[in-house]
């Protein structure tokens, strides 16, 4: 006899927040139907005084929000060289917002969350995303949020008198103070859209991995996630390691003097009147001038004693992060090249983090991914920064215009043409890698039954899942760079798909 589910616990329409009811819509195949929310609030508009102040409670609301569109992405800077992504919606300093997207029917299903955070260095990209808005990833039985915060000298600018102000006396890091806040929202709010807010990974690509990194390494952050996936990016040993609240400062200074507010007589004041345009302008002024063309830009995560109490690469090597079970991915193509962004140090980074976890009596699991889309692959082309993407959210048949833009990157490692040749083998890897960031998710253990026997790393065994088809396990990961196998090299018997 079949149990009955008590009306109460059906998901409404309209959800109740915390700040009000929101309505959503519908996408997703019929049988396989995703709510989604878009452009929920979970903070109040960083505007005016709040500029360059950490975020603030939400208003509350009368009557149902309708949550049927994304938001305004933050305001964006160059990412370096790189030419500039196309954006399909207007920039504001309004910009707190997040996606939520479910395919729960009660809110007694209690589905794992997953909370992506966006690429883009800590310049650029937002939360609306087409391709981490669709619906597959959720298919696969998890809550899928997608959260916006504030960028470059927005979200990170520090400065002695934005310091002198505040209570804690720091400033800057505004950016991950934003995410700590939307992580705190979902410990509120996801259990009314059928998530578990004991249960949340983090994740994210590029620069949204070195934001996950710096989470991880953060006292503010602890009990807000139990997992953390990083593709293509650490602050440990990489790209964005952190610098101390002084030297941020330092720049803060020369920043207010090259907009020339340095000598009013509230300067705070006076740069908290200029419209955004001028903000990210001189960003970019400042930026070429000073040939700091990173990912990071001018800015960083501060050293302040209080959202980091250390760099992240001394946080991991002492083992004080907030340790929970880990996997880190990188593209094969992009730690050896040849493309416009080639990371070898990655690896290094990665066996950092992967150590610490270890040492600290949680799992860690490393990968590598190494799978081209058959018409790029015959051009020659390599696996490039950004590639796994379309396999973690599921576009294979591009339904989300993510290929086009990603030739942007793979014209400059091989690819002569922007059609990448998609097969049922892309829908086959996909699949495979949606699964097993669900099972991650779930239990925090990748392995799924009928696919790979895939070890957690050891320092002594070294091994990791080399993501193409098929999926094979291989030792070396911590020199993956020097000892990448040959194409077509035999596999060792068992260590591929089953």
């Amino acid at each position: 006899m079949k149990r009955k589910i008590s009306i109460n616990h059906l998901i409404s329409k309209p959800v109740k927040t915390e700040a009000g009811h929101v309505s959503g819509t519908v996408i997703g195949e019929p049988g396989q139907e995703v709510r989604i929310y878009r452009g929920i609030p979970y903070a109040a508009p960083p505007l005016g005084e709040l500029r360059w102040r950490p975020p603030q409670l939400v208003a509350h609301w009368s009557g149902t929000r309708q949550c049927t569109e994304f938001k305004p992405i933050a305001p964006q800077a160059n990412l370096g060289d790189l030419p500039p992504f196309p954006q399909i919606l207007p920039s504001s300093e309004d910009c707190l917002y997040l996606n939520v997207l479910t395919p729960a029917k009660k809110t007694t299903d209690k589905l794992p969350v997953m909370v992506w955070l966006h690429g883009g260095g800590y310049q650029l990209g937002s939360a609306s995303d087409p391709l981490t808005n669709a619906p597959r990833l959720p298919q696969y039985g998890i809550v899928l949020v997608n959260v916006n915060m504030r960028l470059n000298t927005i979200g990170l600018l520090a400065h002695p008198l934005l310091s002198e102000e505040s209570p804690k006396g720091v400033s800057g890091n505004y950016m991950f103070l934003d995410m700590i806040v939307a992580l705190q929202w979902v410990q509120r709010n996801i259990a009314a859209f059928g998530g578990d807010p004991k249960n949340v990974t983090i994740f994210g690509e590029s620069g949204g991995g070195a934001k996950v990194a710096n989470l991880m390494a953060s006292t503010l952050a602890k009990g807000l996630f139990q997992r953390a996936i990083c593709e293509s990016g650490t602050s440990v040993r990489a790209f964005s390691p952190g610098k101390p609240l002084k030297e941020l400062e330092a720049m803060g200074e020369k920043f207010f003097a090259k907009l020339g507010v340095n000598k009013e007589k509230d300067p705070l004041a006076a740069a908290r009147a200029l419209p955004w345009e001028k903000i990210i302008e001189t960003d970019n002024t400042l930026t070429r001038e000073l040939v700091m063309l990173g990912p990071e830009g001018l800015w960083e995560a501060g050293v302040d004693g209080w959202f980091l109490p250390d760099t992240p690469t001394n946080i991991f090597k002492t083992s004080k992060q907030n340790t929970v079970p880990l996997i880190v991915c990188a593209n094969l193509g992009e730690v050896t090249g040849p493309g416009i962004l080639v990371f070898p140090f990655l690896i290094p980074g990665y066996v950092d983090m992967l150590s610490s976890v270890s040492q600290t009596g949680q799992k860690g699991y490393a990968a590598i991914f190494d799978h081209v889309p058959a018409g790029w692959k015959r051009e020659g082309c390599v696996s490039t920064h950004a590639m796994e993407l379309g396999y973690v959210f599921g576009d294979w048949d591009n339904t989300t215009g993510n290929w086009p833009m990603l030739y942007l990157l793979t014209s400059q490692s091989g690819a002569k043409s922007p059609d990448p040749g998609l097969t049922n083998i892309d829908r086959k890897v996909s699949g495979a890698m949606m699964a097993m960031w669900a099972q991650f998710a779930k239990t925090g253990d990748p392995n799924v039954e009928g696919l790979v026997e895939w070890p957690a790393w050891e320092a002594a065994t070294d091994q990791y899942l080399c993501i193409a088809e098929p999926l094979q396990v291989r030792p070396g990961f911590s020199t993956v760079v020097q000892t990448t196998p040959p194409a077509g090299e035999e596999t060792p018997p068992g260590s591929q798909r089953k």
